[in-house]
């Protein structure tokens, strides 16, 4: 796995459960699964640096590989060293966001270092998302 730069940003699909009336992405839209130890994201200026052209191909690649989004459900944007910084600050928690290795997906990333019971963590990322830093999934 290769460490992404701190300039650079992730989106985060959150399923519509996750997703408050608003559109605003909760807080179990950043947490991790049982077992997984890492939040799955999207690395966006791995297609293009202009954020709505990347989300349209990060869009584009999940729907090719299947993945179920759903018109309720949202991208968060996050800024990869404020999430990072942000998290270090506030928990003493070191988290690191790489680019997964590469097969049919270049842009598969994972933010890495959560523990367990991330639910501190998954709110930090969380309250860094503002609503203009939300997309619609479909």
């Amino acid at each position: 796995m290769n460490p992404l730069p701190d300039a650079d940003h992730v989106a985060r699909y959150c399923r519509p459960s996750t997703v408050d009336e608003s559109g605003r992405p909760m807080t179990g839209a950043f947490a991790t699964r049982d077992g997984e130890g890492h939040l799955p994201v999207n690395w966006l200026e791995c297609f293009d640096p202009r954020v709505e052209v990347a989300v349209n191909r990060v869009r584009d690649v999940l729907l090719e590989q299947g993945a179920p989004l759903r018109p309720n459900g949202r991208f968060a944007l996050l800024d990869i060293g404020m999430v990072k910084a942000a998290v270090k600050r506030s928990l003493g928690r070191s988290l690191q966001i790489n680019q997964l290795a590469p097969d049919n997906d270049p842009s598969g990333a994972a933010i890495v270092g959560q523990p367990d019971d991330g639910l501190m963590v998954a709110a930090e990322i969380k309250a860094l998302v503002r609503h203009n830093r939300v997309r619609r999934a479909v």
